[in-house]
């Protein structure tokens, strides 16, 4: 009797275990720590996800949804956009490596923040939301300074309209370091970052290009560095045009900013 009790007990747990795994073929793939990619997860995927989306890798193939969902829910690489088009970046050490060697790389930081800061225990869930909210980011962010404007927009369509402030002599190109001016010509963003200061949140701008630093050389000027579009600190809640020639947002702005733009996504800014 004391051994049959226990093939009982054994018996009743190998069938919890089957019928678990039949009933979330998700539970087959979890450990305490990471739950990997399988193509049984395609039937949770949240229904907003654009899967026509297609995604270029570094050899410049177009890699369709379930060719690149694996490495993206694996945290094995991370996509960013280049001039409108999706790109797959690798996080293995000849795609790294590449990237050591280009300064000038779309979305660099961003890439490099990934690469290092991996969370390979993150729920499943929350991994395919990710996803999901990464494809649907805006492509555009087109900057009026003239009308103290923001806008975001995918595929031509707008999304977001925001208002900004500019440096405080905002008439006019930036030239050198310290002249209060915001640049203007097309970049593209790169790390966002929530930040310990007053400036609560910022996304880096592309600035200085390579046009820009050889304007700046020929005058004999430094072009400046650090532009970025940011949050509001409290002192000048109220102020109008009162950065060193960044692009500012109230904080509530910038956390909407936030949601809607990603890294590499191109920014124009006019006049």
């Amino acid at each position: 009797m004391k051994y049959a009790g226990v093939f009982l007990l054994l018996a009743l747990m190998a069938g919890t275990w089957i019928w678990l795994l039949a009933k979330d073929p998700v539970t087959a793939q979890t450990t305490p720590t990471e739950t990997l990619w399988s193509d049984s997860l395609l039937q949770y995927l949240p229904k907003s996800i654009d899967s026509s989306i297609l995604v270029e890798d570094n050899q410049g193939n177009q890699l369709k949804f379930k060719q690149y969902i694996a490495p993206l829910f694996n945290q094995e690489a991370m996509i960013y956009q280049d001039n409108g088009q999706w790109k797959l970046q690798r996080f293995n050490e000849s795609a790294m490596d590449s990237l050591r060697k280009d300064d000038y790389a779309v979305a660099r930081s961003a890439r490099w923040e990934a690469y290092r800061n991996r969370n390979t225990s993150k729920a499943w869930s929350d991994k395919l939301k990710d996803i999901a909210n990464m494809l649907a980011l805006g492509d555009h962010v087109l900057v009026l300074k003239s009308q103290r404007k923001l806008l975001v927009s995918r595929n031509g369509i707008k999304l977001l309209e925001l208002p900004i402030n500019l440096g405080w002599s905002p008439v006019g190109n930036k030239v050198s370091d310290g002249d209060g001016k915001t640049p203007e010509g097309i970049y593209h963003l790169d790390l966002k970052t929530e930040r310990n200061d007053n400036f609560y949140k910022s996304i880096w701008i592309s600035y200085p290009n390579a046009e820009d630093k050889l304007m700046a050389k020929k005058r004999g000027v430094k072009p400046g560095v650090g532009i970025m579009i940011h949050g509001t600190t409290p002192a000048k809640k109220n102020a109008k045009d009162w950065t060193a020639g960044c692009i500012a947002l109230s904080n509530k702005d910038i956390d909407s900013l936030f949601t809607h733009i990603g890294p590499g996504a191109s920014i124009e800014i006019r006049k």
